[in-house]
């Protein structure tokens, strides 16, 4: 009798190995993938070469400098004042716009019943979907007025804090002199109020996840030893999240450096003789905002200078994002190694000094903006507070009795009534954090309705263009469609195809980077793909018409608006694909077909409705962007007959005309941002409507 040998468990008896049809297929998507890498390495080589010319000639003055002067033939290039302001925007934007996200964040996940959750994450959501150039102009018409004036907020704070020099009414310029402010509302703080509002959904919507995943039994347990819900939070719930918030309010951060246009209109403009500045109440310029608006200084003499803003820009962005995108990733508690050798025993013994004294080194760095003696006081009630806690631990210890009034001091939670109070008091600031974060949204949404809807009704506005009907734009509208479209026809499939390698064979490192390089790519300011569009397309006339003297065309801003749409849709449609249930692929290979068919064939329409909303997404982001038009399609008063001459868009429209004062301007521009605002809006509840029964399940969890 013959016995059959066992099968080699080694032999790959696969249709990925025996069907060339899926080498080919495989080897298409490896492609699409490496191209996803590519893009990163190209900016950064694109950016490095394009500044070295200003590396070399400026050295290290650039940086420490603050003249900035391209007038008479005098060529001076210092970027102090830009790269301060990016921080102190930031700054601000992370402070305010960081607590209103994190209470928005616990009332979503700890406070708010079902009922009331949904429809409030969806409209704190809806604020990623307002294009930045709205933003933009709702700040000029509507919060530079409120700040500014005689009777603005920002002197108010002046008069009221003006013994903080950050709220101080002088600035000292380069001849040592002191200089009034002027209060004119479009400044670092009015900057940095609007990005605060943008960075609101990211860190909002993250935060709310990460504190999703922390295990009930955390809250349980300390509301079951007597604690209060708040003190729940804080005790349990936010030490346990801690790594994903800080990551979270990190992505922010990235977000409010590489923000260009609303900053680009509402901070007004730096000076060559007023350099930083304790006081928030003068005008500036951040990185993204000079370069946005140096776009028609672009010249030989200039432009490498201008591109190193941007080479500045993406190393500061890039590690901003690499920071996050690894805390938020790495949300995972380490229990702590049993063997640790002397050298790591020194380093945590060094980590928890620095943990312990972080608070009042920043208070001591803050004092150039709280004043020394404000900043000593703080400093001060710190270290009381911290010795009067040491002092009770020592005296338990040792057995001995310690004052009850001392202990309280020391700690407040051992009152009942503080405990009881605070619980209270935090549960209002919380749910009045969620409601400051959707205010400026019903704001923008009503204004934008109220005042652009009449204009949208008026003879010629909508379909008439500048050289038919005065100020129609019919011809901008169009534009934006045809780029946006052209953009998705270049981005899509890049994307789609890197986003099946990635779900369907991507293993290992490789997979690993791609994966990393898409989400880098994600967090990448849209005013640097302008740069790298400009330096390789429009620069080099790929496609503008050869008859014309101006080299910007509607073709490169397509470019630059695909590649922006790349990552959306490369990492949405990887985790779209992995919903998909395995035992759907198991059943398409039994029946004999080849892998790559039954991607195509079962797997990618069985997952149609994931695909295309990340696609709806990619589309609603591009739709709005304003930044790498600029540099690529430059805008035009009608729609030409060509892509490859300069081609006009909505965004342009309004960013344009940003110094229109009369009224019937203005009323224009209301009118072009209700139609923005309308675009945005079909698109932006299509991708909700498509998803409505995954999202109300998400977000009632």
């Amino acid at each position: 009798m013959s016995v059959e040998a066992p099968p080699n468990p080694r032999k790959k008896n696969s249709s990925f190995i025996s069907n060339p049809g899926d080498n080919v297929f495989v080897i298409i998507t490896v492609f699409f993938a490496l191209l996803v890498i590519s893009l990163v390495i190209i900016f950064a080589v694109n950016l490095l070469t394009g500044s070295w010319d200003s590396i070399i000639k400026n050295g290290i003055s650039y940086y420490t400098t603050i003249e900035w002067s391209v007038t008479n033939d005098t060529y001076i290039f210092g970027s102090l004042n830009f790269i301060y302001a990016s921080i102190v925007t930031s700054v601000i934007a992370l402070i305010i716009g960081g607590a209103i996200s994190i209470g928005s964040a616990i009332f979503l996940a700890e406070y708010a019943p079902p009922w009331l959750r949904t429809p409030i994450a969806f409209m704190i959501e809806l604020l990623a979907a307002i294009p930045s150039i709205i933003y933009g102009f709702w700040g000029v018409q509507i919060l530079s007025p409120i700040l500014g004036g005689q009777d603005g907020v920002e002197r108010f704070l002046s008069k009221v804090f003006g013994f903080l020099p950050m709220f101080g009414d002088k600035v000292t310029n380069t001849f040592g002199k002191d200089v009034n402010v002027s209060f004119s509302g479009r400044d670092i703080f009015c900057a940095g109020l609007i990005l605060s509002i943008m960075i609101i959904p990211i860190v909002t919507s993250i935060a709310r996840d990460v504190l999703r995943t922390v295990p009930d039994s955390q809250r349980e347990g300390m509301l079951a030893m007597g604690a209060t819900r708040w003190q729940a939070i804080t005790k349990a719930v936010l030490p346990y999240g801690k790594g994903g918030i800080i990551g979270a309010l990190i992505l922010g951060l990235g977000r409010a450096i590489g923000e260009t246009v609303a900053v680009a209109y509402l901070i007004g403009g730096a000076s060559s003789y007023i350099g930083p500045n304790s006081s928030i109440f003068y005008s500036s310029e951040t990185l993204p905002a000079k370069i946005s608006n140096s776009y028609g200084e672009i010249t030989k003499n200039t432009q490498s200078a201008i591109i190193q803003l941007g080479f500045t820009l993406f190393v500061i962005t890039l590690v901003v994002n690499m920071i996050a995108r690894a805390m938020v990733g790495s949300q995972v508690i380490r229990r702590p190694s049993t063997n640790q050798n002397a050298v790591s025993k020194a380093f945590r013994q060094l980590g928890k000094w620095f943990g312990i004294f972080f608070f009042p080194l920043t208070i001591m760095v803050l004092s150039i903006y709280l004043s020394l003696a404000v900043s000593l006081i703080i400093v001060a009630i710190w270290a009381i507070v911290k010795a009067l806690r040491f002092l009770e631990v020592r005296a338990a210890t040792e057995g001995k009795p310690f004052p009850h009034l001392l202990a309280l001091i020391g700690n407040p939670n051992k009152s009942y009534g503080f405990r009881k109070n605070s619980d209270k008091i935090m549960t209002v600031l919380i749910s009045l954090a969620a409601i400051i974060a959707i205010i400026p949204l019903a704001s923008i949404l009503i204004l934008v309705t109220v005042k652009g809807l009449p204009i949208v009704f008026q003879d010629g506005f909508l379909l008439g263009n500048q050289r038919i009907a005065p100020y129609g734009i019919g011809h901008a509208i169009l534009g934006t469609l045809i780029m946006t479209g052209l953009g998705a026809v270049i981005g899509i499939p890049i994307g789609i195809l890197a986003g099946i390698y990635l779900a369907e064979f991507g293993r290992g490192r490789f997979a690993s980077l791609v994966r990393y390089t898409a989400d880098v790519l994600q967090g990448i300011p849209s005013i640097i793909m302008g740069i790298v569009v400009y330096t390789i397309v429009v620069q080099a006339r790929w496609f503008s018409d050869p008859s014309l003297t101006s080299p910007y065309n509607g073709i490169a801003a397509s470019v630059a608006l695909g590649i922006m749409i790349v990552p959306i849709i490369t990492r949405n449609t990887e985790e779209i694909l992995k919903l998909v249930p395995n035992n759907i692929r198991e059943a398409a290979l039994a029946l004999g077909i080849p892998r790559w068919r039954a991607v195509v064939t079962v797997i990618i329409p069985a997952a149609f409705s994931g695909v295309m909303t990340g696609i709806i997404l990619g589309l609603a982001r591009i739709a709005g962007e304003t930044a790498p038009l600029l540099l690529t399609a430059r805008g035009n008063s009608y729609l030409p007959d060509s892509l490859q001459q300069q081609y006009p868009a909505v965004t342009l429209y309004i960013f344009l005309q940003q110094n229109a004062n009369k009224p019937e301007e203005i009323d224009r521009l209301w009118g072009a941002a209700f139609m923005l605002v309308l675009m945005i809006m079909v698109l932006t509840l299509g991708v909700r409507y498509l998803t409505r029964n995954k999202l109300g399940t998400r977000l009632s969890n």
